[in-house]
């Protein structure tokens, strides 16, 4: 039996009582897990992301004052690709079993008397959007007789958790992707003045599923796989190869190309670089202090970051993009069994099929606990009715459900069966090896030596100053690209490129270290005016960006563009732009990301940019700008 407790400062407390038992079983078996988690034993635990962290989802960063672990900022929205029903030629899938037929049920047109509203993590959507519908269709009521229908929330853990303690979400039940979230939401809650109880005592964990790296079939192959268990030192052993793939006899591949998530906004990044360092440090227990210090770790690390082609804060970023670029833009990337699963019904059959690694240095398990929460907005109820879906979660058809589309149950009396078998690229009696969390302390030595090793940066930010930018909105995205400067590390380098109607010299690149200040002020000084020569602008800072990249291959280069209108002084159109983006340059490895500012700005343009440069969009608003720049850093 495996028990989960950290020492922090020398005391021992029990973060759950959740035990992964391996009593009786074989090594790779499905563990049995216990399916109720009480966190109470873990209320004043400081720091620890513990236990078997879990999808993808993490979007907090790490505070440490007087040795307490502080969630602090990060706003998340994880978008998660809901399974479909496109078919592969190659391999032949079992067809993932269809839920329950609803038509026949009769239609309520009268409104629930009582809302439950029930937050969970993102990666669990395809599932809990499906019961909850197939929920509320029998139209359920609580004992009284009142009627009452149940509302979800796909969030990231992180982002939700900090919107709880913030007050701007109130729900009836949280279920975030590890019981870590609830250990730091109830230490949180109780910081605060007049909380003397924890929002979330008790929970249970409704499915299971372990971190993998999903690599295309093929590539796997080329490596050794199937006949050899492959893991982090043979990421590293390509990743230090400067010919790549070549040396493999797959010149065509290019050099390997990393990706998984910011540990410091992501779960599942802060897990993939956990199990990097045991891999480096060769344990599976008990990682120190001076293992981290150990030259040879630190060495390991390095060089699987260097493979790395960008962060992010949402795995499932990297399991839809890599999927709709193929091999061309991630080799490989850090994600959680099930997204390999959906893969399968996913893909549009243009690229290889993935399959998953299970590292045999180790990996961790998630858990997916659900707890009602015992919080001051949340009443009799609200309380009874979400325990009531608790329980539909629990029963056999919705666990058997879970199984198809990818999810170990939390039932342990069901059989891991397909899709979780070799045809979907899994295997079901793996992992073979648990890591396990170390003692707070070194958590949070892990941070601080992630922004030593990993991947520096090379930013342009490519900012529009016309006319239409005058007032709120131009202050409001001065305060967003501050809050860029402010997330980035030391070690990175920043260049601004202003324009209206014109495209102004660049400024920099200068190191973060030295000129952020500076930076910030050129930002700050700029006024409105002038109309908005976008293209003409992104295709320059592109052509300067390609030449610092063929320059300085080990760092992460990229654009961020932010616009609030459409392009009417360009000499260039956009099909000439996208054209600037030319696929076999892509191993130079310039991204471009782009931001629709206000209503005006076109998404439809500036995401067929972002698309083409292989980066991301997003949408900003006069009241989100600050936040949709902070989480673009999350990228470098």
């Amino acid at each position: 039996m495996l028990d989960l407790e950290v020492k922090p400062k020398g005391r021992t407390r029990a973060i759950s009582t959740m035990k992964l038992r391996r009593d009786g079983h074989e090594p790779g078996e499905q563990p049995r897990v216990s399916t109720t988690v009480n966190v109470r034993g873990a209320l004043l635990l400081t720091a620890l992301i513990r236990a078997l962290l879990v999808p993808g989802m993490l979007a907090f960063r790490f505070m440490w004052s007087s040795g307490r672990l502080l969630s602090c900022v990060g706003v998340s929205v994880w978008t998660f690709v809901a399974l479909i029903g496109c078919r592969r030629s190659q391999p032949e899938s079992k067809p993932v079993p269809e839920p329950p037929a609803t038509a026949s049920a009769p239609v309520s047109t009268v409104k629930p008397a009582v809302n439950v509203l029930i937050a969970y993590s993102s990666e669990k959507k395809a599932w809990l959007e499906e019961q909850i519908e197939l929920f509320n269709v029998t139209q359920p009521k609580l004992a009284s007789g009142l009627a009452y229908a149940i509302e979800g929330k796909a969030m990231g853990s992180g982002e939700a958790m900090q919107d709880i303690l913030e007050g701007r979400l109130k729900p009836a039940a949280f279920s975030p992707a590890s019981d870590a979230y609830l250990t730091l939401l109830n230490d949180a809650w109780l910081a605060q003045p007049g909380h003397p109880l924890p929002l979330a005592a008790n929970a249970d964990s409704v499915v299971i599923s372990p971190l993998v790296i999903a690599i295309w079939k093929p590539m796997a192959e080329a490596l050794g796989w199937p006949k050899k268990a492959l893991g982090w030192s043979d990421v590293l052993k390509l990743s230090q190869n400067p010919k790549g793939w070549e040396a493999l006899h797959r010149a065509e591949w290019g050099r390997f190309k990393l990706g998984h998530t910011h540990p410091e906004y992501s779960n599942s990044g802060l897990l993939s670089f956990l199990a990097e360092s045991y891999a480096g440090a060769e344990k599976t227990r008990s990682l120190s202090l001076e293992d981290l210090a150990a030259p040879k770790t630190r060495n390991f690390l390095t060089g699987i970051e260097r493979s790395v082609v960008h962060y992010g804060k949402s795995t499932g970023f990297f399991s839809e993009k890599m999927l709709a670029r193929g091999p061309s833009y991630l080799s490989a990337a850090v994600l959680y069994e099930n997204s390999v699963v959906e893969s399968y019904a996913q893909s549009n059959g243009d690229n290889p099929p993935l399959v998953a690694i299970y590292p045999r240095e180790g990996t961790f398990w998630s858990d997916h606990p659900y707890a009602v929460l015992d919080a001051p907005w949340v009443n009799a109820d609200q309380r009874q009715a979400a325990q009531a879906f608790l329980a539909r979660l629990k029963g056999r058809p919705a666990q058997e459900r879970a199984l198809a589309l990818g999810l170990r149950p939390g039932d342990t009396s069901l059989a891991v069966t397909a899709p979780i078998d070799a045809e979907h690229g899994c295997d079901a009696k793996q992992p073979q090896t648990l890591l396990s969390v170390p003692h707070a302390d070194v958590l949070k030595e892990l941070l601080r030596l992630f922004r030593e090793v990993k991947k520096p940066s090379d930013v342009t930010l490519v900012f529009d100053k016309s006319g239409s930018m005058r007032g709120q909105p131009l202050s409001e995205a001065k305060s967003g690209a501050r809050a860029f400067l402010d997330s980035l590390q030391a070690r990175d380098q920043v260049a601004l490129e202003f324009f209206d109607s014109a495209v102004y010299p660049l400024v920099g690149p200068l190191n973060i270290g030295d000129a952020k200040t500076d930076l910030a002020r050129r930002v700050e000084g700029v006024s409105a005016d002038g109309g908005t020569a976008l293209y003409d602008a992104v295709a320059a800072a592109y052509r300067e960006m390609l030449t610092r990249a063929d320059k300085d291959p080990n760092r992460i280069h990229a654009l961020v563009v932010m616009t609030d209108g459409k392009d009417e002084s360009s000499h260039l159109t956009l099909e000439r732009l996208k054209q600037e983006f030319p696929r076999e340059r892509q191993e130079a490895n310039v991204k471009v990301f782009t931001i629709a500012y206000g209503n005006a700005a076109s998404s439809q343009i500036l995401s067929q940019i972002a698309e083409t440069g292989e980066g991301s969009h997003s949408q900003g608003t006069v009241q989100n700008i600050v936040q949709v720049y902070r989480d673009i850093a999350s990228f470098f």
